[in-house]
């Protein structure tokens, strides 16, 4: 039986057991990872899973959800039946409407790749060798990469007791690499990342090289004082501020319960003009498209930000219904828990007309940051953040870099950041991350707040 077989049977199920209405997802993946360090691999694995979530919700409103690692009917019916006695000792939820009807979706082609399925553990090897000796080869400062090779394959299937029935099958890959020049006193790291739904159109000469060149360049690091600078981030670390727009701003759950930066702003000039982002579940330029959301509700383009301008907010069916407007397609793919926030994860954002070289040119007085981690959350409402940059930092000055900067802590507000844009990468700067396909930004004021010691 196919999993959207499966799902529909798991519904019936549960409707014979006196269910008001029922939500199945179910998926099947296969992944594997190479993880290597030190240039050497030192790991290998294969995983294969099956699962089969079960939301039921009784007349009350009282709902339940399970999930199953398996798509035994036995074990189904066991899922179904730890919801239905979740659901009776839940509260009622007097905002639940109903799920979705079934709407028509139009596939999307070009989302599974059998390269990708079929690209065996030797191929891998073979591609991770590579991928070290040609990093090794660039400069006899370099001492080793570490990274991982993923590949994976979905099954996935959506449906309900309303006659919603879809499912799809996809790939993806992507290769992460790590390199370290040393010297005696010194190091430098550089990252790089390539992600395609074809593993074989991976550019491992690239990523290579690229890590290769960051780790020799971000030797002998120095430190910069602590206040606000010019900013150029490349796309990894332009994804964290896009990000956060999104899931921050759009998500109509966000906006009204309001954590959201945009209450009360639609409509209006709230970041720069120069700023568009669209949502797109269906662009194959970006990293997953897909046909339909976690509810089944089909996938279509929406214009978030305008010029600067927030337009549309994102809602699933929920949020939909709770505040009288249509879903937009946005519900999250749930597996065994409550639902997260409507949130757009195929964003966008229109590139505009500089260079990299030209962005560096144009900066008097700034940084140009690869990326950034352990950011967390400190005022959602107003968009503030902190966190710390990763891997190649560099210190630009009068339109030259003069030499890589030491690790840095920054608290700032992305909207902040993203009102004061400078310049916005064209086409040759764009690439794309697991939520956003983007260019590189350059903005006017970045505020550091203090030094790291890794």
């Amino acid at each position: 039986m196919s999993l959207l077989d499966i799902s529909k049977w798991a519904i019936e199920e549960a409707m014979r057991l006196g269910v008001y209405q029922v939500e199945v997802t179910a998926n099947s993946s296969l992944d594997t990872t190479t993880r290597f360090t030190k240039n050497a691999i030192h790991q290998n694995l294969a995983s294969h899973n099956q699962s089969l979530s079960v939301k039921v919700i009784m007349q009350d409103k009282k709902s339940g959800i399970s999930l199953v690692n398996s798509i035994d009917k036995k074990i189904i019916k066991s899922g179904i039946e730890r919801a239905i006695s979740m659901a009776k000792v839940s509260l009622s939820d007097p905002d639940f409407k109903t799920m979705p009807e079934p709407k028509n979706i139009t596939p999307i082609k070009g989302i599974y790749y059998n390269e990708t399925a079929e690209y065996d553990p030797e191929e891998k090897a073979k591609s991770v060798k590579f991928l070290i000796d040609t990093a090794a080869d660039y400069n006899k400062n370099i001492k080793w990469s570490a990274g991982l090779f993923t590949t994976q394959v979905t099954k996935l299937a959506i449906a309900n007791s309303l006659g919603v029935g879809v499912e799809t099958e996809y790939t993806n890959s992507s290769i992460e690499i790590i390199t370290k020049a040393q010297t005696i006193g010194t190091e430098g790291s550089g990252f790089a990342v390539d992600r395609k739904r074809n593993a074989k159109e991976i550019d491992f000469y690239n990523v290579a090289l690229n890590a290769a060149e960051d780790a020799v360049s971000t030797m002998n690091p120095r430190r910069i004082p602590i206040g606000e600078y010019e900013a150029i981030f490349r796309p990894e670390a332009t994804t964290l501020f896009i990000d956060y727009v999104g899931s921050l701003g759009f998500s109509a759950k966000a906006y009204n319960d309001g954590q959201s930066f945009l209450i009360g702003k639609l409509g209006t000039q709230v970041l720069n003009n120069k700023l568009t982002i669209w949502d797109n579940g269906r662009d194959l330029s970006t990293y997953m498209p897909q046909a339909f959301d976690g509810e089944g509700v089909p996938k279509r383009a929406i214009m978030l930000l305008n010029g600067g301008v927030p337009e549309n907010l994102c809602y699933d069916n929920y949020t939909a219904l709770k505040f009288g407007k249509e879903s937009t397609g946005h519900a999250p793919i749930s597996f065994g828990g409550p639902r997260d926030s409507p949130t757009p994860i195929h964003k966008i954002v229109d590139s505009g007309d500089a260079t990299s070289d030209e962005m560096i040119q144009e900066t008097k007085k700034g940084v140009l940051i690869t990326r950034f981690w352990y950011v967390r959350t400190i005022r959602p409402d107003q968009g503030t953040i902190s966190g710390m940059t990763c891997d190649g930092i560099w210190y630009i000055e009068n339109g030259e870099i003069k030499h890589p900067s030491q690790q840095m802590r920054f608290t700032d507000s992305f909207v902040r950041v993203l009102q004061n844009i400078d310049l916005i990468g064209n086409k040759s700067t764009v690439k794309v991350t697991p939520s956003s396909t983007l260019p590189m930004l350059k903005t006017a004021n970045f505020r550091f707040t203090g030094h790291t010691e890794f």
